[in-house]
This record gives C-alpha cells, sequence and structure tokens, in this order.
C-alpha cells in the first residue's frame, strides 16, 4: 500500500495478518527500545525473548501501529495497493485477524470517518459475501450486532437495516460499514427492476387423439398401495432428542419489533420441547432470540449447529450460540 509519503506491506494469509513491513513512525521503537527497523512481528517477537515487554504488551503495540498506518491509508485520496501472491511471508508466532482489526477501528475513536468510506450511502444494498454466516460467528460480537449483521440479507438496505433498529441508527450504520470494511458483505446500488414486453399470443397446438388414461390411474393407485405397506412396515422413529435443560442453547430466529415477537411465539408453538423465546438487552433496547435446544456448556451448544433441523432457522438468519440466562452482553 502507497500513500503520499507512506508505505506499507502487509502479509495476509486467508484473514488473518501475520506480517508487516514499512514505516512504524518509530511506534515500535518506543515500546521496544531499539529496533533494526525490519519486520514488525519480528521485531515484537525479538522485543518479547529479550523480556522487554510480554507477549501481549507486544501484540497491542503491533496491532495498535497497524490501525494508525491502515487509518491514515483509508484517508488518504492518492492512495493506491497492489498485491502479490508470489510472496510467502515468515510465521513470526503473532498474527492479526484483519476483520477484527477493521471492525476496532470504524466503531472505535476516529470511525466516522471510516463509515463515510466504506458505506458512503444509506441507500446502498447490502449483500453477503461468500462464508458470510462462518465469518460472521468468528466475530464473537454481542448479541445485539449479531442482530443487526443477520438483517443483511441481499435486499435490504443499510437504512431499511438500521432506521428501525432499536440500538440506534447511528450505531447500527457504523456497524454495517465495519462489515463492509471488514470484507464480510459489500455495498451495491439497488439494481432498478426490468419491465419484460408482453408476450406475442402463441398458436394452440392441435389437438392431439385423447388417450386412455384408466390404466396409468390403476398403476399408479397400485404403486401408492405398495409404498403404504412399506412404510406401516417400518418401525416409527421419533424426532431426533434435543438436549434440554442446560444456559446454552442456539439462536436460530429473532426480532425486537411487536410483530416479529408475535411471528417468534407462533413459530414456538410448532416445537415447545425444543424451542423457547429469550429475551436479551434492557429497556427500549430489549430483544427476542427464539432459542432451539438446552446445553451444559457453550462448547456443547456449538457443536450442536448441524443438528438444528434447516426448516427452523429462519431465512437469512444466522445461527449463534447464545446463555439464555444473561439477558445483556
Amino acid at each position: 500500500m502507497r500513500w503520499g509519503q507512506g508505505e506499507l506491506l502487509l502479509h495476509i494469509t486467508g484473514s488473518q495478518i501475520v506480517g508487516v513491513e514499512g514505516d512504524d513512525r518509530e511506534k515500535l521503537a518506543a515500546a521496544f527500545g531499539l529496533t533494526s527497523g525490519g519486520e514488525w512481528f519480528a521485531e515484537a517477537r525479538s522485543a518479547v525473548s529479550s523480556g522487554l515487554v510480554t507477549q501481549g504488551e507486544a501484540n497491542a503495540v503491533v496491532k495498535q501501529a497497524i490501525a494508525e498506518r491502515l487509518h491514515e491509508f483509508f484517508l488518504a485520496a492518492d492512495g493506491e495497493a497492489t498485491f502479490d501472491s508470489d510472496v510467502q511471508p515468515e510465521a513470526q508466532g503473532l498474527t492479526v485477524s484483519f476483520p477484527h482489526l477493521l471492525i476496532e477501528m470504524i466503531l472505535g475513536t476516529g470511525g466516522k470517518a471510516l463509515e463515510e468510506l466504506f458505506l458512503p450511502s444509506p441507500d446502498l444494498v447490502l449483500r453477503r459475501l461468500p462464508d458470510f454466516a462462518r465469518r460472521v460467528g468468528a466475530l464473537a460480537l454481542t448479541q445485539e450486532g449479531m442482530a443487526v449483521l443477520a438483517k443483511i440479507n441481499d435486499h435490504r438496505t443499510a437504512r431499511e437495516i438500521a432506521d428501525p433498529s432499536p440500538h440506534g441508527r447511528d450505531m447500527a450504520l457504523r456497524l454495517l460499514a465495519a462489515a463492509v470494511g471488514a470484507g464480510i458483505a459489500e455495498a451495491t446500488p439497488r439494481v432498478a427492476e426490468v419491465t419484460f414486453a408482453t408476450p406475442l399470443a402463441i398458436e394452440p397446438a392441435p389437438r392431439q387423439r385423447r388417450r386412455s388414461w384408466w390404466p396409468w390411474l390403476v398403476a399408479a393407485l397400485v404403486v401408492i398401495a405398495v409404498l403404504a405397506a412399506l412404510l406401516l412396515a417400518l418401525p416409527s422413529r421419533g424426532p431426533a432428542a434435543v438436549a434440554r435443560g442446560g444456559s446454552w442453547g442456539l439462536a436460530i430466529d429473532g426480532g425486537c419489533q411487536p410483530a416479529e415477537l408475535e411471528r417468534l411465539y407462533r413459530k414456538q408453538e410448532q416445537d415447545k420441547a425444543s424451542l423457547r423465546v429469550v429475551p436479551y438487552g434492557q429497556g427500549s433496547e430489549q430483544c427476542f432470540n427464539l432459542v432451539w435446544g438446552g446445553f451444559a456448556t457453550r462448547d456443547a451448544a456449538q457443536a450442536a449447529q448441524s443438528q438444528v433441523p434447516s426448516a427452523l432457522v429462519a431465512r437469512a438468519f444466522v445461527v449463534h450460540v447464545v446463555n439464555t440466562e444473561q439477558r445483556s452482553p
């Protein structure tokens, strides 16, 4: 990345920053003492090995330095970026999650300018990028944050998501912009609807000689009777057992508005044994999740995600683990 007098080289594997080179504006020297001006993660590892700082302190220094330089690059009018997939970085044992870093930058101090960069208009439609559900889950956001991002469905604009949000329009827009900056979603103009011309009348095909349908009907009835006999002969099986009694569950639907809450209760009636409506948030910001199952631990709930019946999951909703006894994050 190049801008003005600045230059920064990021080594990225997947969504993880595994190496950084460039001018750190003396941030590392101030924290680690005299440095050689080399790769940032290697400098941090050397400082930890020498006992100058702890691993946690080194991580924080490098992360802050990256954030400050990226902030400069994003706001520079002459910034440009190039990519080279042939460069293989040497692992230094330290990584920084690029999506987490962008989320923190946009939600933190000075993030308003970045919000306008990644989401210049609230009338843009937000579309999910590949692997959306897994990448959102990996962010470990609060339930309020998850509720906002779950509204992204390839059709709603940022305005349509943020305006009715009980968590505040400004915060919702900031979070949506962060999702775009982190590469989880993209913001695109709404595509105008296309009106098709009325098709020309088609001449009806000549009527064919009617064939007798009695033999086909008799054959179909015989097949149905055989299948019914086979089904009756099979031992009956109940639905898969659902863990109950634990405080951890899987949110499969949610909402904040009265109409949404009514929908959740109607859905709960379909399977009271495994579904329950659980509130979260406080006061005017209270919302509700429809939770499937009850597990003793978070890990047990996470492992059961594949067992959730797909027919119960709300369209475009990101299934995630929740603690049903926790009313606020």
